[in-house]
């Protein structure tokens, strides 16, 4: 397989601002470079409302159960 050459000078460069075969993260429509890894500010706009309201977390549980013992008396 042959690497593309993306150089400004190379031909077919700043045709378009689509990168390869890359999905939006929220719509699947094809990635937009200057948004990436979104197809639009729209979608990025989105993304950020969620990260922002808490909608994206990483499970965790709590009560330290790192299996160290602890003396609750």
């Amino acid at each position: 397989m042959k690497p593309v050459d993306r150089s400004p000078g190379a031909p077919g460069a700043g045709r378009g601002k689509r990168q390869g075969k890359s999905k939006c993260a929220l719509c699947a429509k094809p990635v937009v470079e200057k948004y990436s890894p979104f197809c639009s500010r729209h979608c990025a706009d989105i993304d950020l409302g969620r990260w922002l309201k808490g909608q994206y977390a990483i499970p965790a549980t709590l009560g330290g159960d790192d299996g160290a013992s602890t003396d609750e008396q």
